[in-house]
């Protein structure tokens, strides 16, 4: 059962620079996302804004920090996924809150945009990369070795021992 599982994951290990290299891409790929996807929120609230005091509510977490205010139309909203930009606000907290007028599921704390998500995309690009890309680098490194390493034990065939003869009597005719 072992040795099938070895013999399965044996050619992935062979790619496994290769594998590195793609996860940290895709990874790339989805931080970029979230800062277009970000921005296209803001867009969407930009393009039709309310403005309004929200009451900060508690049993959020981080990402997904609730608040709850009344729009121009005396709605009372709370939405489903939170404020964007929740950063240093807490239960009980007055803030202002810009929000998309067509759809006031879309709401940021005012003033907040998705730069705000810069910093910490990039420097979690970074860090993923500084981890990343030396492992991709020794890992391709100690393949090459091994490869070298099977290349200098593997034995001379006939075909090879008749090329490299062929090769030393054309080097030898060359210098005379």
């Amino acid at each position: 059962m072992l040795d099938e599982a070895v013999a399965l994951l044996r050619p992935a290990g062979r790619r496994a620079p290769e594998i590195v290299v793609v996860v940290g891409v895709v990874v790339t790929v989805l931080l970029a996302l979230v800062l277009v996807g970000a921005g296209r929120n803001d867009a969407h609230i930009d393009a039709a804004t309310g403005r309004a005091i929200a009451e900060v509510l508690e049993g959020g977490s981080r990402p997904h920090v609730y608040v709850r205010f009344t729009t121009d139309e005396g709605a009372v909203l709370t939405p489903e996924k939170g404020v964007f930009y929740p950063l240093g606000l807490e239960p009980g907290q007055l803030v202002r809150v810009e929000y998309d007028r067509t759809d006031p599921e879309l709401v940021r704390v005012a003033g907040r945009t998705w730069t705000e998500g810069l910093v910490p995309v990039a420097l979690g690009l970074l860090v993923l990369w500084a981890v990343l890309g030396p492992t991709a680098w020794l890992l391709a490194r100690a393949r090459r070795r091994r490869r070298d390493a099977a290349g200098a034990a593997a034995p001379a065939t006939d075909a090879d021992t008749d090329a490299t003869a062929a090769d030393e009597r054309e080097m030898a005719g060359s210098h005379r």
